[in-house]
C-alpha cells in the first residue's frame, strides 16, 4: 500500500523532470512527533458564555500527532506523505493528510492539504504571536459566545475563499532570489480525506493563487504576500448567490528580537444572496507586535473586522484584542499566558446585541 501511495505521488514529479525512474532508490523514512498542551481557561462576558467560566481543558489545535514518510529516487526526486492526527478534537478526527513530490520544479502536492496563500503567504498580525497564537489559536473562540458572527473573516481574519485542510492539488514555485508563487485548486470544500461532500452548502472549484516575497534589507527581515481566491458558492438561495472573489494580504518586518506583522482580507460581496441589496461579506483588519529574548516571548495584537450579509440593519463588528507572554521551561516544554478581550457586535436584527467579554488561558504545552 506505502509503494502504491508514494507511487501515484511521483508520477507527476516524474513527467517534470522526464528522466530517470521514480521508483528507484530506497524505501521512504517514517518519523513520528506530536505535541500535547492543556490550559486553564477562564472566561467572563455580557452574554452567556460557551463553558463554565474556568475548566481545565486541551488545546487540540496544538495538540496532535504526525507521520511524515520522505524518499528519494536515484534521479533526485524527493517524495513523500505527511499525516497528522487532531487526536484530541471532539470528533478524534484527522487534520491534514496528504502525499507530495519536490524537486527543482518546485512542489507539487494532493491531498487535504493548506491552500497556497497559507503555504506561500498568509502573514497576519497574529503570525508574530506567542503562546495560543492569537486569533490564530481557537481556543479563546470555544470560550466565548462570538454571538453569531462569521468567525472565518471575524475572528481568524481569513478571507472567503480560503478552504483550509479541504482535499485540493497544488503547485508552488522553487524560491527564486525571495520570491515565491503558488497556486491550488479545491473541488469542493466539503472534500476531505475519503468525504465526498455535496454541491449544496459548499465552495466549489475554488482557485487559490498567491505572491510572496521574503528577504533582509539593512539588517531587517521583510516579508511580504498576496493572495486571491475565486470559486462558486452553492450554498442553497433563492436566486442563488455570488460568485466568491476575495483577497488577503499581509506583510512583516522583523529587527533584532523584535517583530512586527499585519494582514488585511477583503471579502467583496463573495457569497451574498444575489436577491439581497447592499449585502457586503465584510473585510477585516489586524496588527501584532513581539519581542523574544531568549527563552522568553511577549506579544500584543489588535483586530478589527466588519460585515453586513443582510444589506440592512448596520454592519457587524469585531474588535479583538491579545496580549500574550510564553517561557520557554525545557527542552520541549513551554508554558503561556494569553488575555482576550472581545467586543461583538451583531446588526443582523432590530436591534443591536453585544457582547463584551474577556478570556485568560495559562497553559503549558510538550512537543516532542
Amino acid at each position: 500500500m506505502k509503494k502504491a501511495l508514494f507511487g501515484t505521488s511521483a508520477i507527476a514529479g516524474a513527467a517534470a523532470l522526464a528522466a530517470g525512474s521514480a521508483f528507484a532508490g530506497e524505501a521512504p523514512q517514517v518519523t513520528f512527533s506530536g505535541a500535547v498542551a492543556y490550559e486553564l481557561q477562564f472566561n467572563d462576558g455580557d452574554l452567556e458564555d460557551q463553558g463554565t467560566g474556568f475548566r481545565i481543558g486541551g488545546n487540540e489545535q496544538q495538540s496532535e500527532f504526525v507521520w511524515n514518510a520522505r524518499g528519494t529516487a536515484d534521479n533526485g526526486l524527493d517524495y513523500g506523505a505527511n499525516v497528522q492526527w487532531r487526536w484530541m478534537r471532539g470528533d478524534r478526527g484527522f487534520d491534514e493528510s496528504y502525499v507530495d513530490v519536490r524537486g527543482s520544479f518546485g512542489r507539487i502536492y494532493l491531498g487535504g492539504e493548506d491552500t497556497a496563500t497559507d503555504l506561500v503567504g498568509g502573514t497576519s498580525g497574529h503570525s508574530v504571536q506567542v503562546g495560543s497564537w492569537g486569533t490564530d489559536g481557537n481556543n479563546a473562540l470555544r470560550s466565548v459566545n462570538f454571538n453569531g458572527l462569521d468567525a472565518t473573516l471575524m475572528y481568524y481574519n481569513s478571507a472567503a475563499g480560503m478552504t483550509f485542510d479541504a482535499n485540493k492539488i497544488g503547485y508552488v514555485t522553487p524560491d527564486f532570489s525571495g520570491f515565491q508563487a503558488g497556486v491550488s485548486f479545491t473541488p469542493n470544500s466539503a472534500n476531505q480525506e475519503q468525504t465526498a461532500g455535496t454541491n449544496n452548502g459548499t465552495k466549489v472549484n475554488v482557485t487559490d493563487v498567491v505572491v510572496g516575497w521574503g528577504g533582509e534589507f539593512s539588517g531587517a527581515s521583510i516579508a511580504l504576500d498576496l493572495g486571491y481566491q475565486f470559486g462558486t458558492d452553492e450554498t442553497a438561495t433563492a436566486g442563488g448567490r455570488e460568485n466568491i472573489s476575495s483577497f488577503q494580504g499581509g506583510g512583516m518586518i522583523g529587527f533584532g528580537g523584535f517583530s512586527v506583522a499585519a494582514g488585511y482580507v477583503h471579502n467583496g460581496d463573495s457569497g451574498c444572496p444575489t436577491l439581497t441589496n447592499n449585502c457586503d461579506d465584510g473585510q477585516a483588519f489586524n496588527v501584532g507586535a513581539a519581542y523574544n529574548f531568549g527563552a522568553g516571548g511577549v506579544s500584543v495584537m489588535y483586530q478589527v473586522a466588519g460585515q453586513n450579509r443582510d444589506g440592512a440593519f448596520g454592519q457587524d463588528e469585531a474588535e479583538i484584542f491579545h496580549v500574550g507572554a510564553s517561557y520557554t521551561v525545557a527542552e520541549g516544554m513551554s508554558a503561556y499566558i494569553n488575555y482576550y478581550n472581545f467586543d461583538l457586535d451583531n446588526n443582523q436584527a432590530a436591534a443591536t446585541v453585544n457582547n463584551q467579554a474577556n478570556v485568560v488561558l495559562i497553559g503549558t504545552r510538550v512537543t516532542f
